[in-house]
């Protein structure tokens, strides 16, 4: 055999031997994005798949904090262009909101959760590769009056996959997970509230804008994940807030 057509073989064959071995590292990958107990915590109730679609079809719907997860790996900018990085994308939200480690994903898992991803992302396909557009106002401040009638639906396409049904929390992801409005008017309507707003019930309505906007990252609302202007409008959270009131 002449030695181009030798190399060619050779090539051929360590790239099926490649593919051999990321296939099933990939259906790990896709599994571990699937199961909330991979990240070690007992408390922690998310799994990847709990805030990202696989494709942007998946999302029907629904309203979900994080974008689509098909074309991540071939982006050049995450988290609405604050880290280009990928490896630090995933780091946020499985140290965050899963309550892992960071130095989980130094081995198997982060292997195995690499390749499912690159998996989404093939060699020349542009789907999904495309920088998502995510703001989150860095100051929060009270939205004002909504309209209660258009609360609950917005609820349900954004809210209730985590918190369940109003009231209840009947379906809500875990034990840990807030009982909405019940628990959050518990906690703030009883705080004094600063001179600089009316009444509590502004003041508590405020807070609930600062959990759905920053989520976890300024302390707020646990392990929340937060929702950008693009995915909750302003009109949207003022809505929502009309859910709650104190007594």
């Amino acid at each position: 055999m002449r030695p181009a057509a030798t190399l060619t073989l050779a090539l051929l064959l360590a790239a099926c031997a490649d593919t051999e071995r990321r296939e099933p590292l990939a259906a790990r990958g896709a599994e571990i994005a699937r199961d909330p107990t991979v990240s070690r915590s007992r408390y922690n109730v998310f799994a990847c798949t709990t805030c990202h679609a696989v494709r942007p079809a998946d999302v029907g719907a629904r309203l979900l904090p994080g974008a689509p997860l098909e074309g991540a790996a071939r982006r050049t900018s995450f988290w609405g262009g604050e880290t280009a990085h990928l490896r630090e994308a995933v780091e946020r939200c499985w140290v965050f909101f899963m309550r892992g480690t960071s130095s989980d994903l130094d081995g198997p898992t982060g292997a195995a959760l690499g390749a499912w991803l690159d998996s989404l992302a093939p060699e020349g396909s542009s789907a999904g590769t495309q920088p998502v557009a995510h703001t989150w106002p860095r100051t929060v401040r009270s939205l004002g009056e909504g309209d209660p009638s258009l609360a609950r639906p917005i609820w349900d396409r954004a809210c209730a996959s985590c918190h369940g049904a109003v009231g209840t929390g009947a379906g809500r992801l875990g034990p840990s997970v807030s009982i909405i409005p019940g628990d959050t008017e518990r906690e703030h309507c009883t705080t004094a509230f600063p001179p600089t707003y009316p009444d509590a019930t502004t003041y508590m309505r405020t807070v609930v804008v600062e959990k759905i906007r920053h989520g976890s990252f300024l302390g707020y609302a646990g392990s929340m994940p937060p929702f950008s202007t693009e995915v909750l409008s302003d009109d949207d959270v003022r809505h929502l807030t009309m859910l709650f009131r104190c007594p």
